[in-house]
């Protein structure tokens, strides 16, 4: 049997600001790591019933912790964040990976990787589309026979079957390279919660400007960076090393602060992978996907990654009430509403009641959960860590659920939590970057988990923000009340603006009168 590592569940340490990065900003969240302590009973009157009572209790904890240590070992999924310029060839690394085939220069493998037509036309990723890698006891990765047509039953055929010899499971979440898709690029980094984030890098081209701006948004949400420098079987010797050298020098620079590794061989992957985890080193992978250099290095590096959900402190335990972010809402023909989303907390089985909200007044409806699956494999019980989808049957008859009632933002709650929906929060904010002066009234664009939606500045502790500024700011949500708990992760953009603050208080009650 393997080993069982003991999770530490913490919550992210103060913010701290950082030199810019070349007009982009830069923020690392370290973690700090706090067992939460266990309160025991008051004591009863009699010896005896007291000393069984407490041996029961002792029993109870240990099957707790042991239950607990059951979801280590069973969290055996980590999520790699693909980000980087467009044309950089992310898409076509995901498909090279996971389905173990090189490429042919003309866009074959991406074609299996992306959502929509639209994208397979014009060879561009404008959602999140997401792949899974398996890898077995031994190391040897599970390959399958994959039909030329991505359609749906093929890949719910092609995922069962890797979960189902995998020990490891690997889920490479691809990204949009293009301005345009910013917004969707930064859901997908902040809702999703990736383990580690893997910057592809055109060798032609070098780190361009939204390679920048990815890079800064990663630094600023405290994810472990990866470098894969692309196409170096077409890049001329000269451009690739100068592109190599400027790559290194902005790696060491003091708003980034990562020593790069250039990965030779497998003793560097050992070194890299120890020294990754605390931000200590940069990989810097150079490969081909047509002619397969540098691809073996690279797959054993990603088989050797190890979840990290519980050390970023964005998970709880799953001995807490669940809680289980939305990201995305379908309907299956012959199975009804079907919701897909993130377990933030606890733990959820067949037939539990929970609350559906906030809707757009703010309220919550109780809700059935009929059916689980995790990675498009149906299950008894999925807990915190695990990405799923579960099949919704509302419990109230006069209650009515159209797929118009669901937006970004809403959570699955258990009924013990009394969720309650806010417009005003409180958060500790650090301009990374803007032009001028940020002042009351401003607004920005805020994403929150799986929230997104605009903000207006309430009050500021002072009266004005620059680069670099940190104060305490009261937002007001412009649209719609969000459940939000403090200490959640909250990203600002506007246009290039970028500022990275954390929920300090929720005010259910509005705001008060301040001077």
């Amino acid at each position: 049997s393997s080993k069982r590592q003991t999770l530490v569940f913490g919550a992210p340490a103060p913010l701290v600001a950082m030199a810019p990065l070349d007009d982009d900003g830069g923020l690392e969240a370290s973690v700090a790591s706090v067992s939460p302590a266990r309160t025991s009973p008051a004591a009863v009157s009699q010896a005896g019933s007291a000393a069984a009572e407490k041996k029961e209790r002792e029993s109870a904890e240990v099957e707790d912790g042991e239950n607990d240590r059951d979801v280590e070992s069973m969290l055996r999924d980590t999520k790699v964040a693909i980000i980087g310029n467009v044309d950089s060839g992310k898409s076509t690394l995901v498909g090279v990976l996971t389905r173990g085939q090189l490429d042919d220069g003309r866009g074959k493998a991406r074609s299996k990787v992306f959502n929509f037509s639209h994208e397979a036309a014009n060879g561009r990723t404008s959602s999140i589309a997401q792949e899974i890698m398996g890898f077995r006891e031994g190391g040897e990765q599970v390959l399958c026979e994959r039909p030329g047509a991505t359609t749906a039953a093929s890949r719910n055929a092609a995922w069962q079957q890797v979960v189902g010899q995998a020990s490891r499971l690997v889920t490479f979440i691809d990204l949009c390279g293009h301005e345009k898709y910013l917004k969707t690029t930064i859901f997908g980094l902040v809702g999703l919660c990736p383990d580690y984030a893997m910057i592809v890098v055109n060798a032609n081209a070098g780190f361009q400007r939204m390679s920048r701006e990815h890079l800064g948004i990663a630094l600023a949400l405290g994810i472990p960076i990866i470098i894969v420098v692309t196409k170096i079987d077409i890049a001329p010797k000269n451009v690739y090393e100068e592109n190599l050298t400027m790559l290194g020098k902005l790696l060491r620079s003091p708003a980034v602060r990562r020593p790069p590794v250039l990965v030779k061989g497998e003793d560097d992957v050992q070194n890299t992978l120890d020294r990754l985890s605390i931000d200590k080193a940069c990989p810097i992978f150079p490969i081909s996907s047509v002619t397969g250099e540098g691809l073996d290095l690279l797959r054993l590096f990603v088989q050797k990654l190890r979840p990290r959900c519980f050390e970023s402190g964005l998970f709880r335990e799953p001995s807490q009430p669940a809680e289980f972010h939305i990201d995305s809402v379908y309907v299956v023909t012959g199975v009804g509403f079907v919701v897909s989303g993130l377990m933030r907390s606890g733990r959820v089985l067949p037939n539990q009641t929970l609350l559906l909200g906030p809707d757009k007044a703010g309220q919550f409806k109780p809700v059935l959960v009929r059916t689980i699956h995790y990675k498009r494999v149906q299950t008894d019980a999925v807990e915190s860590g695990h990405n799923a989808s579960f099949s919704l049957r509302l419990l109230k008859a006069k209650d009515t659920l159209k797929k118009s009632s669901f937006r970004k933002g809403m959570v699955l709650v258990d009924p013990v939590m009394n969720p309650k929906a806010t417009m005003f929060f409180k958060a500790e904010v650090v301009i990374l970057h803007h032009a001028t002066t940020i002042r009351r009234g401003y607004q920005a664009y805020l994403h929150c988990g799986m929230i997104r939606q605009a903000a207006v500045v309430h009050h500021m502790a002072q009266d004005l923000l620059r680069t670099g500024d940190k104060s305490i700011v009261t937002f007001r949500f412009m649209y719609f009340a969000e459940f939000l708990a403090p200490g959640s992760t909250v990203l600002l953009r506007e246009g290039r603006t970028k500022g990275l603050g954390r929920v300090v208080e929720c005010l259910y009650d509005g705001p008060p009168e301040e001077a």
